[in-house]
């Protein structure tokens, strides 16, 4: 896996003030590690988003502060405006390469499974990531999910059977449900569904009448 690079700067900016960081298109973070002094950065906005949106929160970053030695990072909290999804701050931990560290780690499905095709099952997901542990050198950006053997209703992948390299040690409950084939809804199940809906959606007509019936009485 290639490791991604970042170029910052120490920033003086503090507290209130870094609203106008933002204004010029920078984003306030801080670099902190176990043998690492905590550190106030700066970073260009642009970049730092595109970066961030390949590496999550679970590949390695070498982060260069000024013209000091580049060092590996992790980011480890990433902050966005709720609205327009802007980057407001990010915490970059500064791992060393032999000291194993957590992560959590997207799942990718691959392939179709029989049981879609021949049966008219229906895939659903359990679960989006997981949390792993090891070296930094070990990480890994996805595990892959391979679908091609749920041939039958019902038919499950846990956590337990994921494929993965022995040096990667996966901390989330093995007994978790990854993917299921789950079976086909029925007529009558999805008549009772859209029914379900109908008087949902009907419901806030009714009262309105009602309060419209009250005002006229007054």
């Amino acid at each position: 896996m290639d490791t991604l690079e970042l170029k910052a700067e120490v920033r003086e900016v503090t507290r209130r003030k870094v609203k106008h960081l933002r204004e010029e298109g920078l984003v306030p973070a801080v670099l902190y590690g176990r043998e690492t002094d905590a550190t106030l950065l700066q970073l260009e906005s642009k970049t730092l988003d595109r970066v961030l949106r390949e590496a999550g929160t679970y590949q390695l970053i070498s982060l260069q502060v000024g013209k000091k030695k580049p060092i590996m990072t992790m980011a480890r909290d990433i902050q966005r405006d709720q609205i327009k999804h802007g980057l407001l701050h990010v915490d970059f931990y500064a791992v060393t390469m032999g000291e194993k560290v957590t992560a959590q780690v997207p799942l990718v499905i691959e392939g179709v499974a029989p049981a879609v095709k021949e049966h008219g099952g229906i895939l659903t997901q359990g679960l989006d990531e997981v949390e792993i542990e090891c070296l930094p050198k070990d990480l890994i950006a996805a595990i892959e999910i391979n679908v091609t053997g749920l041939t039958e209703l019902n038919d499950t992948i846990t956590i337990a059977e994921l494929s993965l390299p022995g040096s990667i040690t996966v901390l989330s409950d093995p007994d978790s449900m990854v993917v299921k084939i789950e079976p086909p809804r029925m007529e009558e199940e999805e008549e009772e569904l859209e029914a379900e809906v109908t008087e949902v959606s009907a419901e806030p007509e009714v009262i309105t009448e009602a309060r419209e019936e009250e005002d006229d009485e007054e």
